[in-house]
């Protein structure tokens, strides 16, 4: 008889265990059903974004935090539509003040992860497709706010069905510790990446590159992670974002044979489970399969939303991200190796 106690009460660890990684990988396929079904405007973004919500250590939002996060990208969003309009024609103006409002925002400790991300997107999306027309400026904006108004709603959901448990508070610790960083540290780390940032920002203004704009994007959201100015996670997570890359396309041949909406999620499902494995664990690598994981839903999520000609553009899109991951990843190493050398030489 105690044996069967014993028994059961590993089974109900090993349920609570599992609690955080079924939470990402059936949630992320429960968002791309809705989402898939909707089928409104950057709808694969819901998606995307909406993993930051079920991250490990990322607990469920309160109905004030949320409502709080909604009416911030509002009013951020409405400013940026503003200042787009304002000061798009005027390069000399344009440019320095979107690089000190990107400066700021990296900077600050004050705005919460997730809310930063939407907010950096905005800032960046909304002005590059703004070259084209304030009015299509306009209508991203409407759409990142649905968007993140689906993402926090779809994950709060989530979080009913698999709700907080202990197996997530070794998470949160590791993510707490990690976020504590001195002011003179992110000052530095805000400085590295408006230099890498630049670049890319004049390229895409220059040239008009509103179609592209999503690699801008990809690029921003990368250039957060301070971990990759380490030469081996720069280089696995170049690997792991060529897997997502890879595995997105393998995805697509797949759905190509076989065009099932059932198919679709269980496709996902089966690799956030896989991914989710890998992203829950004590690896220190484990936020770089996430990274993986993210290409994988952003390019099968692009690419399905797309139009007859999705075939071709799924390898392009492919091409454009790893080329970002590695512009990012050499680029943090080059400003790494520079910020050592002045330090042995002083």
């Amino acid at each position: 008889m105690s044996d069967k106690v014993a028994n059961i009460s590993d089974v109900k660890t090993n349920w609570m265990a599992s609690i955080p990684v079924l939470r990402y990988a059936i949630g992320i396929s429960f968002i791309m059903a809705v989402t898939s079904l909707w089928n409104y405007d950057l709808a694969y973004l819901t998606a995307v974004l909406g993993l930051g919500y079920i991250a490990p250590g990322a607990k469920p939002l309160s109905f004030k935090q949320g409502l709080s996060f909604v009416f911030t990208l509002i009013f951020m969003t409405g400013i940026v539509i503003v200042f787009s309009a304002v000061f798009l024609d005027y390069s000399l103006v344009f440019i320095p003040l979107l690089l000190l409002a990107l400066l700021w925002f990296y900077y600050t400790d004050k705005i919460l992860g997730m809310v930063k991300i939407f907010l950096l997107i905005s800032l960046i999306i909304i002005p590059f497709v703004s070259i084209d027309s304030t009015a299509i400026g306009s209508y991203v904006a409407i759409n990142l706010t649905l968007n993140a108004l689906m993402a926090i709603t779809l994950t709060q959901i989530i979080f009913l069905i698999f709700p907080w448990s202990t197996a997530d508070e070794a998470f949160t610790k590791a993510k707490q510790s990690a976020a504590k960083q001195p002011e003179r540290d992110r000052f530095n780390y805000a400085i590295n990446i408006i230099i890498i940032l630049t670049p890319v920002l004049l390229l895409f203004y220059i040239f008009k590159l509103s179609s592209s704009v999503l690699i801008l994007t990809f690029i921003a959201i990368l250039s957060m992670s301070p971990a990759l100015a380490n030469p081996k996670v720069g280089l696995v997570m170049i690997i792991a974002n060529i897997l997502g890359g890879v595995v997105a396309i393998l995805g697509f041949n797949l759905l190509s044979t076989v065009p099932n909406f059932t198919f679709m999620i269980l496709l996902v499902l089966s690799m956030g489970l896989i991914f989710g494995n890998l992203i829950f664990s004590n690896h220190k690598l484990a936020p770089v399969f996430a990274s993986g994981f993210s290409t994988f839903l952003l390019i099968l999520g692009s690419v399905m939303s797309s139009d007859a000609e999705a075939g071709e553009k799924v390898w392009p899109r492919v091409i454009q991200i790893s080329m970002s991951v590695i512009y990012v990843v050499v680029a943090f190493r080059i400003l790494d190796s520079y910020a050592n050398h002045k330090r042995k030489k002083a």
